[in-house]
């Protein structure tokens, strides 16, 4: 991995507007001079996700995750600290040093080149847009305007392109334009042909549409085959982007970089499935939408939602398999405590379904803002539904499907209460005995997004000693205290996850003075605990008072040094047998004098601190 200094840490967050960015995944409302919103981390009704801006830091005092800009994007990107702190200086104008000097690599680390990979996706939608507009994408043109009814405008809106039809037209561009293969094949645009060096392209004879990330940032493709193609009929009608370093299905919502203004402005959303069910509602003014770009929805795709608005309004197809799919989310909604409500779009005149796509051409936007009046909460939609498939007629065997269903979806929450709840209303609505339903075992909590790799911080990268976090917290929270301790305790603090913050408060007083502590001290670059801990503290300067301050950093310090004490008598009795098993006498006895003087040298430094007068 680059190695970063701390001041090219320090300009990077510096310069974000850390406001800006988190808006892009969390709604935040101002409150004085900070802003707040519901945590994207981790579940919760009560925002308890703070952001201020004028120490450029996050904390959400719910998970205690916290940081900077780079720290953040981390976190909700998942990415490696050379790739978040890369992206965050793209976005915001910083020039990293070069790979080799005191910055790093735009590589981002692990052979991944994030940069080159949003270049040739970008560079990609460009081509495709080309060749719609181009004479040989009339056909593809035609389909839009006579079979979608998108006018010129809401086509470039949503860049839409043409795949052309040959093998290589799009490869043989990204050559020309200086992007190797290999990164075009990273990016999910061509395959590797059978000879070396040879590739072809993945999308032909296709429609385009570019799929973008939060930031607004071409991620992916979603294409469809045309009418009439000549392998119509043997050919999927939609093929997408696979797994790529930028882009995992179930991490994204299509259109939500556009759609998230009038998002906030209406106070809701709408949830499609596909593409061009979005794109024909923003066709007929209804804006505030997102596609799921599949129908099973993810955890991460949940946490968006609810970042985003307050319900969210399912809009899928009216046949059978679309109206299964509020089934198979509500649990994931009720797990988030997220509002949802479910439309129920009516069949056409032939007994057909209607899809979003189909109804809003065919009765415009007020006929669909009408019937999601009508919508109905999720909950009371799956019991609806559940009734539908197995009506009351049924007799025992439709009460028992009742049971079974009942039991697998509380078996499906993870919260305790939230069971209770749900339990107590399903017992009611189906008239079972709530006593039948408490035998359902409650389901895995889902495992946190995985952290990503990190440097130990000392060889063995033991976890940090909790007394020395709690004396580091106190140093950020009350900087006039840490003078004599970060004189004095160089020699004494333990070796593990918390040393590298000790060297880096040490390197800033040094460098600042006391008053750079709260101000200037980063921690992106560092271990959870510790980036966590320098954005609690830098919410909270200076709110313990002073005098308690010093009693607890007296406290701390002299349990520091009695483990230290401990520590290295146990070293050198080790040193002592060996020693002594060796033949050395006199190298024991001079061990034996250093073990005595273990005592006196952590009374000295004690008084040096203050702890002992």
């Amino acid at each position: 991995m680059p190695f970063y200094s701390q001041e090219v840490i320090d300009e990077v967050n510096q310069a974000a507007d850390l406001v800006e960015l988190v808006s892009h995944y969390v709604v935040l409302k101002r409150t004085g001079s900070v802003y707040t919103g519901l945590c994207p981390f981790h579940t919760e009704k009560t925002p308890s996700f703070k952001v201020t801006p004028e120490r450029h830091r996050f904390h959400c005092f719910g998970c205690d995750k916290g940081g900077g800009a780079v720290r953040f994007l981390m976190l909700v990107e998942n990415l490696s600290f050379p790739e978040a702190l890369a992206e965050v200086a793209r976005r915001y104008g910083v020039r990293l040093p070069d790979s080799g000097s005191d910055g790093g690599s735009g590589d981002g680390g692990g052979g991944v080149n994030r940069v080159g990979l949003y270049a040739v996706m970008e560079k990609a939608r460009n081509f495709y847009a080309d060749r719609l507009w181009s004479a040989e994408g009339a056909a593809a043109r035609r389909y839009l305007g006579e079979e979608r009814s998108l006018a010129r405008d809401m086509v470039k809106t949503f860049g839409l392109g043409l795949a052309p039809e040959g093998w290589d037209g799009l490869e043989r561009h990204l050559a020309k334009e200086g992007f190797s293969g290999q990164i075009a094949v990273q990016a999910g645009l061509i395959k590797p042909g059978r000879d070396p060096g040879r590739f072809y392209d993945f999308f032909r004879g296709r429609l385009m549409v570019p799929i973008s990330d939060a930031q607004g940032r071409v991620v992916a493709f979603s294409a469809r085959l045309l009418p009439g193609a000549p392998d119509e009929g043997k050919a999927g009608k939609y093929i997408n982007t696979g797994a790529t370093p930028l882009y995992t299905k179930g991490h994204h919502l299509f259109g939500l970089h556009r759609a998230r203004p009038f998002i906030r402005a209406a106070g809701l959303v709408f949830l499609v499935e596909g593409c061009f069910d979005l794109i024909s509602l923003a066709a007929a003014g209804i804006n505030e939408a997102v596609a799921a770009l599949g129908t099973a929805l993810t955890d991460r795709q949940i946490r968006l939602l609810k970042g985003l608005s307050g319900p969210v309004y399912l809009l899928f197809d009216g046949d059978e398999a679309g109206r299964e799919v509020p089934v198979k989310n509500l649990p994931a909604f009720l797990n988030a405590g997220l509002e949802a409500r479910v439309v129920a779009l009516p069949p056409k005149d032939l007994g057909e379904a209607h899809d979003p796509d189909t109804f809003i051409r065919a009765f415009g936007a007020e006929a669909l803002k009408k019937l999601s009046l009508e919508a109905v909460d999720i909950f009371d939609y799956w019991v609806g539904n559940l009734k539908r498939k197995a009506p009351e007629t049924g007799g025992v065997q439709a009460q028992l499907r009742w049971l079974d269903e009942a039991r697998e979806l509380l078996g499906q929450l993870t919260d305790q209460g939230r069971r209770q709840i749900v339990r107590h209303r399903l017992a009611r609505l189906l008239q079972i005995e709530e006593g039948a339903l408490a035998g359902s075992r409650p389901a895995q909590a889902p495992p946190s997004p995985p952290t990503p790799p990190r440097s130990p911080a000392g060889p063995e990268a033991k976890e940090p000693d909790p007394t020395a976090l709690a004396l580091l917290e106190l140093i950020l929270v009350r900087p006039e205290i840490a003078g004599p301790i970060l004189e004095n305790m160089a020699d004494y603090w333990p070796q593990d996850q918390s040393r590298p913050l000790f060297d880096r408060l040490q390197a800033v007083c040094q460098a600042r003075g006391l008053s750079g502590l709260t101000a200037e001290v980063e921690g992106d670059d560092l271990p959870p605990p510790l980036a966590n801990l320098i954005s609690r503290a830098a919410l909270a300067p200076g709110t313990l008072a002073l005098d308690q301050a010093e009693a607890e950093a007296r406290h701390h310090l002299g349990r520091l040094l009695e483990k230290w004490g401990r520590r290295r008598q146990a070293e050198l009795s080790a040193d002592i047998a060996r020693a002594q098993e060796a033949g050395d006498e006199a190298g024991a006895r001079r061990l034996a004098e250093e073990k005595k003087e273990v005592a006196d040298r952590v009374r000295g430094v004690l008084k040096k601190v203050g702890v002992e007068n």
